[in-house]
């Protein structure tokens, strides 16, 4: 499993979101694995940029999906 699927699962299993130790905790923990502060910041930092997560106040969050018709809504701009 790549690292990025690794942290994107850690911030998943948190509803009220996750810090980068948190990531590296839950890593660590689950796949026995111990990666530096640098990969793990490096893959949220792709995460965020690909949308598959928001950042607020240093906790991490999955993003929520849109349905069909609120990704309509927004893309035509009806209310």
């Amino acid at each position: 499993m790549a690292t990025d699927d690794w942290v994107y699962e850690a911030v998943a299993s948190t509803p009220h979101g996750a810090s980068l130790r948190e990531v590296q905790r839950y890593i660590d923990e689950r796949h026995h694995e111990e990666l530096s502060v640098k990969v793990l910041g490096d893959a949220l930092d792709r995460l965020v940029q690909q949308g598959r997560l928001e950042v607020d106040n240093e906790r991490y969050f999955v993003v929520r999906k849109t349905n069909k018709e609120d990704a309509m809504r927004r893309l035509f701009g009806d209310t």
